[in-house]
């Protein structure tokens, strides 16, 4: 399925595989791809009480997560972009397969 109008309407889409609405601090969104293509959702579950979190992404069409990335520490945006982009790898290596 496209959505590219939908997306390009109203954000570039930069990278290969994009989460979108990661940067807008939610625990969900959309993943799509620079052309557009929707490709599933991805979830950010945060452990507060441990002070870490876990990023899935589930593909179109599945119920459970194909790929996961822990965040040892919330408090590190290096470690929270380190899991953001190992599961964009690990989605992009999957949608070239």
């Amino acid at each position: 399925m496209f959505v590219v109008a939908q997306y390009l309407a109203v954000m570039e889409l930069t990278y290969p595989i994009n989460l979108v609405g990661f940067e807008g601090d939610v625990e969900r969104g959309d993943v799509v791809t620079r052309d557009g293509e929707y490709l599933g959702v991805w979830t950010f579950i945060k452990d507060e009480d441990n002070k870490t979190g876990v990023i899935h992404f589930v593909a179109d069409g599945e119920s459970e997560p194909m790929f996961t990335e822990n965040i040892p520490f919330l408090s590190s945006g290096m470690w929270i972009g380190t899991a953001m982009s190992d599961l964009c790898r690990s989605i992009r290596d999957w949608h070239e397969t």
